[in-house]
């Protein structure tokens, strides 16, 4: 009975000091009592701008590929063009170097993958969801220096798929992203029907491999291209089919269950400011390079291929912060649920923004607090949950409101 009784007391224990919630003090829902973060965290709509570097030479109209080496940053173009790989200047994204890759096609080049020795390049492009030579590429690093080189053949095939009837642009079995992890390479899929994207893991290695699915994820878009920092944060780059770029940011996960962790989607513009986004790779400090390729605006208007860069550090910041730096204990938000109005009381007595977002994310209302209590009337808006936010340029709260 004594032991069984100490059992017990373990288990309570542990699940006391265990309290699952959202730990990221950026998100709207933070809970500042969460101690293991359950995937459950809200963000925002977030806007971002990125900055435009140059125009990519006009070698690279179909540039989908990048990647972010120690000998400098490596991109490709896709289908019906050459079995090459280019060494490209990132200031001016002219053509530095061209490595050709003698033992191979370009069926559909969509994606490159780096480990510690070897270069890796997706031939996945799968518009009709019909191949059966799914194929990866190994090259050595240290032969990317010579113009003529080979390499390793790793194939596959997802362990899912069961029909290969060709339906163009109308499957699940499209793929133009990937990157490596964990000795493993992890494969997103770009899915046309439900504009999801599936999870799949396969060993580095040459040889035939099945494509495990681990998990999916509704990205709401199409998926062209992904890479992970030297920290782990994933990026997924994608577009949606109005032409609208966008970046899912996932970090904080377990293993490499990436869908675990947290998920905040990045509106980036449009193909008409962006070109038509396809690859995309981190530098270092959380700051990463996209790459495009021309983009047909309509019959007279065809915009150019571009080198941009970009960074996430301003969505990251908060997990790594205390809860005492980005909290302030002392705020209220009142009454809970309310009506018409609620107070907020600030005994900091500083000049502070607030936000307030409804249950999609969207910002209703935002103003300044001035003072010990400020009245935010809320009489035009519908019942439903509210995120509130609070804070400076160094702190910030929130609050779950519910408005009856």
């Amino acid at each position: 009975m004594k032991i069984i009784i100490l059992i017990a007391s373990i288990f309570f224990l542990v699940n006391l000091n265990a309290q699952p919630g959202c730990t990221d003090p950026l998100a709207l829902n933070y809970d500042s009592n969460a101690t293991e973060n359950d995937g459950s965290c809200l963000y925002p709509m977030t806007n971002y701008t990125m900055t435009e570097i140059t125009q990519l030479s006009e070698s690279l109209k179909e540039c989908s590929g990048a990647e972010l080496l120690s000998s400098g940053r490596w991109v490709h173009n896709d289908r019906g063009n050459e079995h090459e790989v280019y060494l490209i200047d990132s200031l001016n994204g002219e053509i530095l170097h061209t490595a050709n890759i003698a033992n191979v096609g370009n069926i559909d080049w969509e994606d490159l993958a780096e480990s510690e020795n070897y270069l890796y390049i997706g031939d996945f492009g799968n518009n009709g969801g019909n191949r059966t030579d799914l194929r990866i590429y190994r090259i050595n690093k240290n032969d990317l220096s010579n113009s003529l080189i080979s390499a390793e053949i790793i194939q596959f095939a997802y362990s899912d798929q069961v029909d290969f009837s060709e339906n163009n642009n109308n499957n699940n079995f499209d793929c133009e992203a990937f990157l490596f992890h964990d000795d493993q390479l992890h494969l997103f899929t770009k899915n046309w029907v439900d504009h999801k994207t599936k999870h799949y893991t396969l060993p580095a290695v040459p040889g035939f491999h099945m494509a495990q699915l681990k998990d999916s994820f509704d990205v709401a878009g199409l998926i062209t291209s992904a890479d992970i920092s030297l920290d782990d944060e994933i990026v997924l780059l994608g577009y949606t089919t109005l032409g609208l770029n966008f970046m899912w940011l996932l970090f904080d996960f377990n293993g490499n269950d990436f869908f675990s962790g947290n998920k905040r989607r990045i509106s980036l513009g449009s193909g008409v400011t962006n070109s038509q986004t396809e690859g995309i790779t981190f530098r270092e400090n959380g700051y990463g390079y996209v790459s495009s390729e021309q983009f047909k605006v309509n019959d007279q208007i065809t915009l150019p291929q571009k080198l941009l860069s970009f960074s996430i550090n301003q969505w990251i910041g908060g997990t790594t912060s205390t809860k005492e730096n980005y909290s302030f204990d002392t705020i209220k938000a009142f009454p809970n649920p309310f009506q018409n109005s609620f107070e907020i009381e600030n005994p900091l007595n500083k000049t502070l923004c607030w936000k307030l977002f409804n249950n999609f994310g969207q910002l209703v209302k935002n103003g300044e607090l001035i003072g010990l209590k400020t009245k935010i009337d809320v009489d035009d808006l519908p019942s439903g949950i509210y995120y509130l936010s609070i804070f400076n340029d160094k702190h910030q709260c929130n609050f779950t409101l519910i408005k009856e």
